[in-house]
């Protein structure tokens, strides 16, 4: 009977330690997803308002300053449509430029790319800034009405956004322009990595549809 007695009480105990240690664990589960979230949220915050200065500069020619907001190693890539990173590059092959060569502002030509005629789009990158970049297609200027944090603000079934595939760590923010109908629209996805604890740009892409 006492050795029942025994068993019962060492099996309850155990029970009792087994539920504490589960109930210890929680807490500790819930500490780490708030503070993952509260990360997230502050990287966020600080990407809108990285690019916010960053297309402020654009749109004032103010290459120097760009230039300073640039990857030291990476540079800045430059992608045509939406497929940055793709090592075929729809529309042609991608432009990058260094630090130097932005803050130069030389007048080298450079192909960006081509539509789908096969037009291709040679100019230097504060042209390329003034017609791609804050126009569409250099016909219309874009309303950047609406800005997202690493989402498209719409999903189009044209080239598909592979940021996130070739550079999986990589964040960016997206300046949607609507158009009056979904094939008159056009984004720039302002694209960072992060280097020693600093966020830096290293592409800006294009998602159009085609003229």
């Amino acid at each position: 009977m006492k050795n029942i007695r025994g068993f019962l009480i060492l099996v309850t105990s155990l029970l009792m330690l087994y539920g504490c240690d589960e109930g210890g664990k929680q807490p500790v589960s819930t500490t780490t997803d708030t503070e993952k979230m509260s990360s997230e949220k502050e990287t966020e915050k600080k990407l809108l308002a990285l690019s916010e200065e960053i297309f402020s500069l654009l749109k004032d020619s103010n290459y120097e300053k760009f230039a300073e907001k640039v990857d030291q190693e990476h540079g800045v890539t430059f992608a045509f449509y939406a497929d940055f990173g793709h090592p075929d590059g729809y529309g042609g092959e991608y432009v990058n430029l260094s630090k130097k060569e932005i803050s130069e502002r030389n007048n080298t030509k450079y192909l960006w790319g081509a539509d789908e005629s096969g037009k291709e789009f040679e100019m230097s990158f504060h042209e390329y800034v003034q017609q791609f970049l804050l126009r569409k297609w250099g016909m219309s200027d874009a309303d950047y009405s609406i800005i997202t944090f690493n989402e498209p603000g719409e999903n189009f079934a044209g080239v598909i956004n592979t940021i996130h595939e070739f550079y999986p760590n990589a964040k960016y923010v997206e300046y949607y322009s609507p158009g009056e109908t979904e094939h008159l629209f056009q984004s720039l996805r302002f694209i960072y990595q992060e280097r020693d604890g600093e966020w830096y740009l290293i592409g800006i892409a294009r998602d159009v549809a085609s003229v």
